[in-house]
């Protein structure tokens, strides 16, 4: 499966592009020369009571939303 996949990533799978410099996009403008960002890595954390409303995931978890980005 893994070699059929290997064979048609050209097909399947995107490259990024990176944002340039002259980029006029203003919700990009702290991501130049970028190529990409993973969003959605929840870490689970341990909260006393009263905080872990505010750490709640949709599924119910106690967790944080980790960012990052590198270029």
């Amino acid at each position: 499966m893994l070699s059929g996949v290997l064979r048609l990533q050209d097909y399947l799978l995107r490259k990024p592009k990176p944002v340039h410099d002259d980029c006029i996009d203003t919700k990009w403008t702290w991501f130049k020369n970028c190529l990409g960002a993973l969003d959605g890595t929840y870490i689970k954390v341990r909260e006393p009571e009263m905080d872990k409303p505010r750490y709640r995931t949709r599924k119910g978890e106690i967790a944080t939303n980790a960012l990052r980005v590198c270029s």
